[in-house]
């Protein structure tokens, strides 16, 4: 290899392991703030998952099938037994014996790696040698899918073919990795000097390097403390790959000098390497993090943003819980999400609520969307009322004005109701207008029917037209409809009045393709019957309310209602009974029945 090609090859190495570090320093969390709908609890409902089976004879035809002459049969049917073992199929050990026969015999590669995943699946020990023989002959493919699962059952013929592939120069890249790995995964001490020498060498490719590293890491959890000085300090300069693997050796360990390295470290220009260094020191010693915050806030990469928020909550402080605050308008939504959750979980002790309060509401003067969004949610979260609620209700954004509803709901402010609603009635208006190039959520329709329930909870007579007139047809406002219904059970509770009772009627009836009515709105409207205890619409819920046990939302309300009306109880939910299909072979319908 040209030493240009060799060059390029080490960079883009090491450009796919820093990816990998930055994917995996730390978990991620919801991109979405999500805010609840009291409506859906109100009443509560509780629908037992359904229930698949397989049908009778299914098995029985795989198996034939593992013995057909047709080689894309075998195939298949191996590939369905996979499936069937991960949802549950009982008695799928019969496979195991024509498997490896598939597996040892068949002249098609194809049918051989089927054969292999599926035994692998089925955790089936029994076939290891035979798996093992083919790994050695049948290629790369068959190693990636065969070693892996040799490794986790002990595979003792296998760890020493390991073994001998770090001493061999000549050993294909892919099956060291697998190797490397698998030896790591095993805590295997005599391969440790051999991983060390891999890991320390520059000549080697930055994944090979960084898998070694951390096999050893996991293997040895003191001892490598020089090797990784020597790697952070070497001459030339050290490389990305040393200082990554340099950090990497330290995974395990708690010595004083593996702190202070890391400590080092973490002040790297490099982020991944700074994720990595934070990453150990949260798990040793969080204060030791606390010193390096400011800076590693400013490195750009929200892996590192999301440990120093980490290092803040273990170390509170009136500082960090500043710091904290600041990375509400965070880039990223899953750490504002979780920056949040850490706020709220300090203001749970008395010594630290007044600093997150006075945070909170600072950060409602802020002009960045992505602070006001979490600032609202925040403070409602702590019972904290703002009349600046009523004003983010027009806010240009869709985040920040459903949150702003959703808090006003929330905290349930007498004073607040009258400019809420002349907000809603003025948004209803223009809501054509205001849902128009807002695809998904959260947008106006949530805002709405935050607002409405509301105004339900609150039996706020004054909003009755605009709720009523959500009752209309209207497929671009589902839950603000829904909302609206709800809210009117509260407004006329015991009191059914009859052109009220006709509409909800309609609507629960409308089931007629191609456009029947939303679900939603359906349930909500048997419910706000029930609520306003209408005799009349008994006969109406009696057709949708599943006798022989409730299966839907909309069979549960109108079984609700007629208990409210007419004091017949619910029955129980019933689990439905659904079975698999869609398989290259199922039983004929009459071995179906």
């Amino acid at each position: 290899m040209s030493t240009l090609a060799s060059w390029l090859f080490r960079m883009l190495t090491s450009v796919a392991c820093l990816a990998l570090v930055a994917s995996a320093a730390a978990a991620r969390n919801p991109a979405q703030t999500r805010l609840d709908f009291v409506m859906f609890g109100d009443p509560p409902l509780e629908l037992p998952p359904d229930e698949y089976r397989f049908r009778e004879g299914s098995l029985a035809l795989w198996l034939a099938a593992l013995k057909s002459p047709e080689g894309d049969l075998r195939q298949q049917a191996q590939r369905t037994l996979v499936w069937a073992h991960a949802h549950g199929m009982a008695g799928i050990e019969a496979a195991v014996v024509p498997l490896t026969q598939n597996l040892v015999r068949d002249d098609r590669l194809v049918v051989r790696l089927t054969a292999a995943q599926a035994l692998v699946a089925l955790d089936a020990r029994q076939a290891a040698q035979a798996l093992f023989d083919r790994a050695q002959i049948d290629g790369l493919d068959m190693a990636q899918l065969v070693e892996p699962a040799l490794g986790r059952w002990g595979f003792q013929p296998l760890i020493g073919v390991w073994r001998r592939r770090l001493a061999d120069e000549r050993a294909d890249r892919q099956r060291t990795l697998l190797a490397i790995r698998g030896l790591g995964d095993l805590r295997d001490d005599t391969s440790a000097e051999d991983l060390l020498r891999m890991a320390d060498a520059a000549f080697q490719p930055a994944d090979v390097r960084w898998a070694a590293a951390t096999a050893l890491g996991r293997i040895r959890r003191s001892g490598l403390e020089a090797a990784s000085r020597r790697l952070r300090t070497r001459h030339p300069p050290a490389s990305l790959a040393d200082r990554l693997v340099a950090v990497r050796l330290l995974q395990s360990h708690d010595s004083p000098e593996a702190k202070s390295l890391l400590i080092e470290m973490a002040g790297d220009a490099e982020p991944a390497v700074v994720a990595e260094a934070l990453q150990r020191l949260l798990e040793l010693d969080p204060p030791r993090i606390v010193p390096l915050a400011e800076r590693a806030l400013t490195t750009g990469d929200v892996n590192v943003r999301r440990l120093v928020a980490r290092g803040c909550f273990a170390c509170p402080s009136a500082e960090h819980v500043t710091l904290l605050a600041g990375l509400l308008a965070d880039p990223d939504p899953s750490l504002r999400d979780e920056v949040r959750r850490l706020l709220e979980q300090l203001a749970g002790s008395a010594d630290w609520r007044a600093d997150v309060v006075r945070q909170g509401e600072r950060m409602l003067g802020d002009p960045r969307w992505t602070m006001l969004e979490q600032s609202v949610v925040l403070l409602t979260a702590l019972d904290v009322a703002s009349g600046r609620l009523v004003e983010l209700l027009s806010h240009p954004r869709p985040e920040v004005y459903v949150a702003a509803a959703w808090g006003l709901r929330r905290l349930g402010a007498e004073q607040t109701l009258a400019p809420a609603l002349k907000t809603a009635r003025q948004r209803y208006e223009k809501r054509e207008e205001l849902l128009s190039g807002q695809a998904g959520q959260p947008n106006l329709d949530d805002q709405l029917a935050h607002l409405f329930e509301f105004f339900g909870q609150q039996k706020y007579q004054p909003a009755e037209d605009l709720l009523r007139s959500c009752i209309e047809k209207d497929a671009t406002i589902p839950h603000a409809r829904s909302a609206a219904i709800w809210a009117l059970g509260f407004l006329h509770a015991g009191r059914p009045q009859p052109e009220l009772v006709e509409a909800l009627q309609e609507r629960i009836k409308d089931v007629e393709l191609p456009l029947p009515e939303h679900y939603w709105v359906r349930r909500f409207s048997a419910v706000t019957l029930g609520r306003m205890k209408a005799v009349a619409a008994l006969p109406t819920l009696e057709i949708f309310r599943e006798p022989a046990g409730i299966q839907t939302a909309v069979g549960y309300a109108c079984a609700w209602s007629i208990e409210q009306i007419s004091g017949q109880p619910v029955r129980p939910p019933t689990t439905a009974i659904k079975y698999h299909g869609g398989f290259f072979l199922e039983p004929s319908a009459d071995e179906k029945r």
